[in-house]
C-alpha cells in the first residue's frame, strides 16, 4: 500500500463511535465510496445493511455477532452483511465501541478473496489494522473503551 491516509470521524451515538479512511488525494472516504456506489446501492440489501449500521451506532454497539471475522486472528477485519445478503461491508471492528469502516461491495463468488477487487479491499483494511494497532501500542493513538472516541495520530503518510 503506497497512499496515505487518515482515519476520520464518521458519526458516533450511545452505541459506540464510527470511523472511516481517507486515502491521500482522494475526495471521498471508503464509506463514502461505499454508500454511492450504484451497484452497491441498487442491491436488495442495501437499506438494511445501511439501517444495522444507524442502529449500531445509535443503540446497539457495534457488537460481534453483527460480524463475521474475515481476516487472521491476529488483526481485527470482518463483515457486516445482513441476513446473509450479497453485500459486504469490511470494516475493522476493534471493539463494541469502535468501528473503522472501510470500502465493500456485492459477493458473488465463494468467498471474498477469490473476487480480486473484494480481496484489494480487506488486504488494505489488514494493513491498516497493523499501523493502528503500533501506534496504539506506542501510546501514539488512544482509544477511550467506553466511547470508542479516538485521539492522537490518525494521519499516516506514504512512504
Amino acid at each position: 500500500m503506497k497512499s496515505g491516509f487518515q482515519i476520520e470521524y464518521y458519526d458516533h451515538g450511545p452505541g459506540g463511535s464510527l470511523y472511516t479512511i481517507r486515502f491521500e488525494d482522494e475526495e471521498n472516504t471508503e464509506l463514502d465510496k461505499f454508500l454511492s456506489k450504484k451497484e452497491i446501492t441498487e442491491s436488495y440489501d442495501f437499506e438494511s445493511l445501511v439501517s444495522r449500521v444507524g442502529d449500531m451506532v445509535e443503540s446497539q454497539g457495534f457488537k460481534e455477532e453483527f460480524f463475521k471475522p474475515e481476516g487472521s486472528i491476529l488483526d481485527s477485519l470482518s463483515a457486516l452483511h445482513y441476513n446473509n445478503g450479497p453485500l459486504r461491508l469490511f470494516c475493522l471492528r476493534w471493539s463494541s465501541a469502535l468501528l473503522v469502516a472501510g470500502c465493500g461491495g456485492i459477493k458473488r463468488t465463494r468467498t471474498y478473496q477469490e473476487d480480486s477487487t473484494l480481496n484489494a479491499i480487506a488486504e488494505k483494511l489488514q494493513i491498516i489494522d497493523g499501523l493502528i494497532s503500533a501506534r496504539q501500542q506506542s501510546g501514539e493513538i488512544v482509544i477511550d473503551s467506553t466511547t470508542g472516541f479516538l485521539s492522537g495520530n490518525l494521519n499516516f503518510t506514504s512512504n
